[in-house]
């Protein structure tokens, strides 16, 4: 019965998501508050392979270095997209500290399940993805703000609900969405 009604439905089915799938993305498209909220999803969501990398390969969640890197180039994008640096290393640290977070936690999920087998790129992989994600917050924050809007209050339910990373709690969340309130154009 399932299989009859699977056959029955499937045609409708791709029908209505080929309809509907590039609407949600012209939507995105349209609204550059929710394309930012949705590339900073989209960033988090390596971490958990983030996370596997180095568990993998034995290697400390925190590096403090490599954040040095982040910090800086992201102050620098920043500069030269009209924001001011030192609030968007602000939004950067709470960022990054929300990307540790998922990957402690992912890391304490390894200690009582096997280690999943797939391989991981760290280098040529997840890092260039995660340095053009980090371009593209900072790119949608400057138009955002050239636009004069300005991140609020009412954005913060539409950025809760575009979030999510099943490894991060409400509060990192919260944490987030605050940093990111204090992002603001260069004077």
């Amino acid at each position: 019965m399932d299989s009859l009604i699977a056959n029955r439905y499937l045609p409708l089915l791709l029908c209505l998501s080929s309809v509907l799938l590039p609407t949600c993305a012209r939507s995105a498209e349209s609204d550059p508050t929710l394309a930012l909220f949705q590339a900073i999803d989209e960033r988090l969501g390596y971490m958990e392979e983030v996370g596997l990398y180095k568990a993998k390969n034995q290697i400390p969640i925190e590096d403090l270095e490599r954040e040095r890197i982040v910090l800086n180039d992201a102050k620098n994008r920043a500069a030269s997209q009209g924001l001011d640096p030192e609030s968007m290393e602000t939004f950067f640290i709470a960022q990054i500290n929300a990307a540790k977070a998922i990957q402690y936690r992912y890391r304490a999920q390894l200690l009582i399940q096997e280690i999943p087998t797939r391989n991981v790129d760290l280098q040529t992989g997840i890092r260039p993805a995660l340095d053009q994600l980090g371009n593209d917050i900072i790119r949608l924050f400057a138009v955002l703000l050239s636009n004069e809007h300005l991140l609020n209050e009412q954005d913060r339910d539409l950025f809760l609900a575009t979030i999510q990373r099943n490894l991060l709690t409400d509060a990192d969340k919260q944490a987030l969405f605050s940093a990111m309130l204090e992002v603001k154009l260069a004077r």
